[in-house]
């Protein structure tokens, strides 16, 4: 497996997004393993808070730029509201909302990530590559 430093995967984004609230509050998600995450902040801003403070980053560079995904975000993660509502409001189809969805994650994942996104991808497409096991060994 391949390490980017600087890199945060979509999955993490995600997580992010459906732990908003905690990220907002301080807390710990729900779902965040138990136990100690590291060395404490001696400057008083956690990894959490800096997370938040990426994510909402580029929440603001992605209502500039991309208004209905953000909506979309805002429906589903931030201020979530039912689906059936969120349609009604943005009169939208569901499969029209859940695109948004994806192209809001995207933007995020490509404004939280800025050139590790591209070099991650280029890594990888790298490593799938015919070849790649001998140009490994070569290296190596």
């Amino acid at each position: 497996m391949l390490r980017v430093e600087g890199y945060i995967s979509k999955k993490n984004i995600k997580r992010w997004l459906e732990n908003y609230e905690a990220l907002a509050a301080g807390d710990r998600p729900y779902d965040a393993i138990p136990g100690s995450s590291g060395p404490k902040a001696y400057d008083g801003v956690s990894g959490g808070r800096v997370n938040k403070i990426m994510l909402d980053k580029a929440l603001v560079q992605l209502h500039q730029d991309m208004p209905f995904s953000w909506n979309c975000i805002m429906f589903a993660y931030i201020r979530p509201i039912l689906q059936k509502e969120a349609l009604r409001l943005l009169r939208v189809s569901r499969s029209v909302f859940i695109r948004g969805l994806g192209e809001g994650v995207e933007f995020i994942y490509r404004e939280i990530n800025g050139g590790a996104a591209e070099e991650k991808e280029s890594l990888e497409g790298h490593k799938a590559a015919p070849g790649y096991k001998r140009l490994a060994e070569l290296i190596l």
